[in-house]
């Protein structure tokens, strides 16, 4: 597994994404957090937030950081 957090920005604004990813590089769970406001994939809505569909080799991660799985649990606990 890898977990990544970074910028993100949508029709909420700019926020935070935080986002674990299989080994294979697919994303397994999201957390997004825009002005205060927590939302994660395990609500997806096509008006707020929803899993990234692609494979991470094909991202431009370089505004993201690696983080550990305890700071993405602390994350999806809060966005709960």
């Amino acid at each position: 597994m890898q977990y990544w957090k970074g910028p993100s920005e949508s029709h909420l604004g700019e926020g935070i994404v935080w986002t674990e990813f299989a080994d294979e590089g697919h994303a397994l769970r999201q957390v997004e957090e825009y002005n205060g406001r927590w939302f994660s994939s395990r609500n997806d809505s096509d008006d707020e937030c929803w899993l990234y569909d692609g494979n991470v080799k094909d991202l431009d991660m370089s505004d993201s950081k690696k983080i550990s799985k305890e700071e993405f649990e602390v994350v999806w606990q809060k966005s709960a």
